[in-house]
């Protein structure tokens, strides 16, 4: 008899991701530790100093705990692509996954993503089981991270400058400092460094010294809006196909030129069109291209639609200071004449005085001299 949990986690159930926005406008360098690299652009990480740390630790506890008890294996016919379970892991302890593909009958492996670290293994069969919903609590704890201001120098990042990076970033914990969130594809745009002293060079600026980057500060951004214009092949391939297997992430030379030819063709770029094909083994990435697609072109209306929101409000703004400061200088002008007003009557009061009591000593000498002429006569 099979044994199945009670209140299993069912096939179209999916494992939240941590929430964004808690870091937005956070101040220095965090703690982090770097899992897994793809590429500059594609890595995954945990917080290290922060409370997810300790919560990931009690869960894998739990999760030895519960697997010591519960021993018979998930039958492979229901190993299905997406669906999320338990694995011994290599890393001697029970982790969460999801499974990449159907594996093929007979098949001892299948090939998983631990959901907390952001890597794939090809694990037995036999070393997998369903995954209680009690340990669903936390989210998954493999966060998608970029490289801030780098592109690639080529049509797809060359092997030198992932190595570089991997060799800089993977034997040890790491800091990062925030530069911008795309919430829609849950990505941290980052700048790492070594060290959490002050004046240490970034994993980004070493990779832009031995030219294995190019500074993407120097592109342009978008038109109205904080968004930087990127190179299709920045963008792909993407995460959610590196999550779920449609680019396997130790994909071979022969795979990685067949997509290489479909990304950097005028076709794909200008008009978003991408080739038929009829191999099976391609067709899974074929899917994950045309659902990127449908994704990026509403992502692309999206900004555009708050760019020409963000522009309005701009202008807007623009034409309120413009009244504050035409209204401020009006005032300014209007005091400056009052005070001038005010020097000119100062000025002219001892005149209009002065002949006021000139007038008045005028007035008091003739009656005077008329007094003094009746006294002579």
């Amino acid at each position: 008899m099979m044994d199945e949990p009670k209140n299993e986690v069912m096939l179209d159930e999916k494992l939240r991701r941590l929430p964004m926005g808690i870091l937005a406008g956070r101040e220095g360098k965090l703690k982090i530790l770097i899992t897994n690299v793809f590429s500059p652009l594609h890595f995954w990480f945990q917080f290290v100093e922060s409370n997810n740390k300790y919560l990931l630790e009690e869960l894998h506890s739990k999760m030895s705990e519960f697997y010591a008890w519960h021993l018979a294996p998930i039958i492979p016919g229901t190993l299905l692509p997406g669906s999320i379970c338990a694995a011994a892991s290599k890393w001697v302890g029970w982790r969460r996954v999801r499974i990449l593909s159907e594996p093929p009958d007979n098949a001892t492996h299948v090939s998983v993503f631990y959901l907390d670290y952001g890597c794939q293994e090809s694990i037995a069969c036999k070393d997998l089981r369903f995954l209680p919903k009690m340990f669903t609590d936390i989210p998954a704890m493999a966060v998608r991270g970029a490289l801030s201001r780098v592109h690639p120098l080529e049509y797809m990042w060359p092997g030198e400058a992932t190595m570089m990076f991997r060799q800089k970033v993977m034997f040890g914990a790491s800091y990062a400092q925030l530069i911008a969130e795309d919430r829609q594809e849950a990505i941290y745009y980052v700048e790492i460094y070594p060290t959490k002293k002050t004046g240490a060079l970034s994993v980004n600026s070493l990779l832009i010294q031995n030219k294995l980057a190019g500074n993407g500060a120097e592109l342009q951004f978008a038109n109205h809006c904080d968004l930087r214009l990127c190179y299709v092949q920045e963008r792909l391939p993407s995460f959610e196909m590196l999550e779920t297997g449609a680019f396997p992430m130790d994909a071979d030379r022969e795979f990685q030129k067949y997509f290489r030819g479909i990304v950097c063709t005028a076709s794909f770029v200008m008009e978003f069109k991408v080739p038929h094909t009829t191999n099976p083994f391609l067709q899974d990435l074929t899917q994950a291209l045309l659902d990127w697609m449908i994704g990026f072109k509403k992502k692309q209306i999206e900004q555009s639609r708050w760019g020409v929101m963000k522009w309005e409000n701009e202008l807007e703004n623009e034409l309120e200071n413009e009244l504050e400061n035409e209204l401020e200088r009006d005032m300014i002008e209007w005091g400056n004449d009052q005070e001038e007003l005010q020097m000119v009557k100062k000025k002219e009061e001892p005149e209009q005085q002065e002949k006021e009591y000139g007038k008045i000593f005028k007035e008091m000498y003739k009656e005077m001299y008329n007094e003094l002429s009746k006294v002579h006569k």
